[in-house]
């Protein structure tokens, strides 16, 4: 016959049967938060590498355009360099021509 303290183990055993799923349960639930957070967190780290290189990518187009300008500037620097040396040249024979006549 099972008498009180019989049933008294079996109601703490079935409440430590299910005191243990649900302890399972919160774990696996609580892994699955963390797994989420891993993955969101890994995304975020993707794209930030994404735009740090495309600033790195128009970083460097920048400055190789500005040595492109910085030379194209001192080709036209000695390029009108050249023109009005030439062109006073010109007005100063064109001044020594009249003083002689």
């Amino acid at each position: 016959m099972i008498n009180s303290l019989d049933i008294l183990w079996i109601v703490l055993a079935f409440c430590a049967l299910w005191f243990t799923a649900f302890l399972c349960w919160a774990i696996y639930h609580v892994a699955m938060v963390m797994r989420r957070v891993h993955l969101a967190l890994d995304e975020a780290r993707h794209v930030l590498v994404k735009i740090e290189s495309a600033i790195n990518g128009v970083k460097d187009k920048i400055d190789h355009h500005g040595k492109m300008v910085n030379t194209i500037a001192n080709m036209a620097g000695a390029a009108a360099g050249t023109a009005f040396r030439s062109v006073k040249k010109k007005w100063d024979d064109k001044e020594d021509r009249e003083e002689k006549e």
